[in-house]
C-alpha cells in the first residue's frame, strides 16, 4: 500500500472513530481532530455526520388526541356540571361533595390556559378494586385532549406538553402512580413545576449541530391515580379524591352499559361548547372559603371560578365540596350534628358573656374547657383552632371578620353575634328563656 493510500485509510478510520462518539464527546475533540486531518471544522462535522449510523426508527404508535365537536347550541354550566356529577356517581363510589369536586375538575380542563394554577387530581384508594381505572376511563371521556400513560418518564411529560402546547394543549391521566411517581424525584419535580402557568424546564439540545439552551413548557391539568399516598409535594397539589371499594348492596352502572359513554360524549360535547362561549368570562378573582390556606385557595380559584359563573346552586356546592374534599372538620352539611353541637356551645357562649362579638381566640379557649365535647381534642387529639372554627361554620354562612374591640387596641379576628341569629334559628330549638329569679 503506497504512502497515500496508507494517509487515506487512516483518514477514513479517524473519520469513522469520530462518527461513533457520542455527540458531546465529539464537539470536544473536533477542532484537535480537524488539525489533525488537516481540514476545516465544517468539513470535518460533514464528513462525521455522513458516517453516522442512521438513527433507529422510534417504535411504537403516534399520540392521536380525540377530537370533541362542540355542542351546536349554547349550553348552561349549571346543568353540564349536574349531568356530570350523576354520572360520576352512577359509575364510582364516592361522596357526593367528591363528585362535585371531580366534575369541576373535569371542566378546568377545558378552561385552563385562563388560569394561573391548574390543580392536580389526586386519585387514591386504600386498596384495589375501588374504581380508579372506571374514573380515569370517565375522566378520558370527557376531559380536554386527555392523553393516558399508565408509566411515563420526567422527560417524556415535557416533551409532549411542549410539543402538543400550540395544538390546544393536553390533559394527562397517570394510572399506577404510586408504583414509580415516589421514587422518581425529577419527574415529582416536573408534576410539580406544571402546577402553575410559569411552569417550564431548561434543558440543552443539539440545534442545527450546536448545543444550545431550550426551554419546554410544563403547565397542563394532570390526574394521578394509585393506592395509598401521593408523595407530599404533589398532594399539596392536588384536588384530594378518595375512592371507596363497593358495598354488597352498593351498585353502579359499568361504562359499558349501553348508553353510558354516549352520556359522557354529550358531556364532553357541551363543555367544549360552554369553554368556547364563556372561557374569557370567567371570573379570576372568586371568593375563596377564608377556612382555606393559601395553597388550598390556589387549587380552588378555577373551579370557584367556574362554579360562580354556573350559579344557581353552583356556589355554594363548590365550596361545600372543596372543604370536604380537603379534609376540614365539619366543613360540610354532611356533619351537620357536629356543627348543631357547636352552634349551640356558641349561643350559650354569647349568652353567657352578653357579648355582641367575641374574638376567635376567646372563643377557641372557652370551648377548649367544655370537657365534654369533641372541641378539646377536635383533630389528632389536639384542640381546635381558629382556621377550623372558621371551617366548622362556613356551611352555616357564618364568618368571621376583623375589628377594633370596644375598648381599644389592634384589630382582631372574631364573630359578630347578630350573624348567628338565622343559623341559630334553622338548626337550634329556642333557646330557654333566661330565669330572673
Amino acid at each position: 500500500m503506497t504512502e497515500a493510500a496508507t494517509m487515506v485509510a487512516e483518514d477514513a478510520a479517524e473519520i469513522l472513530r469520530l462518527s461513533l462518539l457520542d455527540r458531546v464527546t465529539y464537539d470536544r475533540e473536533r477542532d484537535a481532530a480537524a488539525k489533525r486531518l488537516r481540514v476545516r471544522v465544517g468539513t470535518l462535522d460533514s464528513m462525521v455526520e455522513e458516517m453516522r449510523p442512521a438513527p433507529e426508527q422510534p417504535r411504537g404508535r403516534g399520540v392521536e388526541l380525540q377530537v370533541v365537536v362542540p355542542w351546536p347550541d349554547p349550553v348552561e354550566a349549571g346543568m353540564v356540571l349536574d349531568r356530570l356529577a350523576a354520572a360520576i356517581r352512577r359509575h364510582v363510589i364516592l361522596p357526593t361533595t367528591a363528585a362535585d369536586a371531580i366534575a369541576l375538575w373535569i371542566a378546568h380542563t377545558w378552561v385552563s390556559e385562563r388560569f394561573q394554577h391548574t390543580p392536580r387530581l389526586g386519585i387514591g384508594s386504600p386498596a384495589k378494586r375501588c374504581g380508579k381505572s372506571t374514573l380515569l376511563d370517565l375522566l378520558r371521556a370527557t376531559c380536554h385532549r386527555p392523553l393516558k400513560a399508565d408509566n411515563i418518564s420526567a422527560s417524556g411529560v415535557f416533551r409532549t406538553v411542549e410539543a402538543l402546547r400550540e395544538e390546544g394543549g393536553i390533559t394527562l391521566l397517570v394510572d399506577e402512580a404510586d408504583t414509580f411517581v415516589g421514587d422518581n424525584e425529577e419527574l415529582r419535580g416536573i408534576l410539580n413545576s406544571g402546577f402553575e402557568r410559569s411552569g417550564e424546564v431548561v434543558r440543552v439540545v443539539e440545534v442545527k449541530g450546536e448545543w444550545v439552551p431550550v426551554r419546554f413548557a410544563t403547565f397542563c391539568p394532570v390526574a394521578l391515580a394509585g393506592i395509598g399516598k401521593l408523595p407530599d409535594t404533589l398532594a399539596d397539589r392536588c384536588v384530594p379524591i378518595t375512592l371507596q371499594r363497593k358495598a354488597a348492596a352498593e351498585t353502579v352502572t359499568k361504562l359499558r352499559a349501553p348508553g353510558a359513554r354516549a352520556t359522557l360524549h354529550n358531556a364532553a360535547r357541551c363543555l367544549a361548547r360552554w369553554a368556547a362561549d364563556r372561557r374569557d368570562h370567567l371570573p379570576l378573582d372568586p371568593e375563596v372559603p377564608e377556612a382555606m390556606g393559601d395553597r388550598e385557595g390556589d387549587i380552588s380559584v378555577v373551579l370557584l371560578s367556574i362554579a360562580d359563573d354556573a350559579g344557581g346552586e353552583w356556589p355554594q356546592r363548590a365550596r361545600r365540596a372543596l372543604l370536604e374534599v380537603f379534609g376540614h372538620r365539619n366543613a360540610a352539611e354532611g356533619n351537620a350534628e357536629a356543627g348543631a353541637l357547636l352552634l349551640a356551645d356558641l349561643r350559650t357562649l354569647f349568652s353567657e358573656r352578653g357579648a355582641t362579638r367575641l374574638p376567635s381566640t376567646d372563643i377557641i379557649e372557652a370551648l377548649g374547657k367544655l370537657e365534654e365535647r369533641p372541641w378539646p381534642e377536635w383533630k389528632n387529639g389536639r384542640p381546635m383552632t381558629p382556621v377550623q372554627l372558621a371551617a366548622a361554620l362556613a356551611p352555616f354562612r357564618v364568618r368571621p371578620i376583623t375589628y377594633r374591640p370596644p375598648g381599644g387596641g389592634a384589630p382582631v379576628k372574631g364573630y359578630i353575634r347578630d350573624h348567628f341569629e338565622e343559623a341559630w334559628s334553622r338548626y337550634l330549638a329556642p333557646a330557654a328563656p333566661t330565669s330572673t329569679d
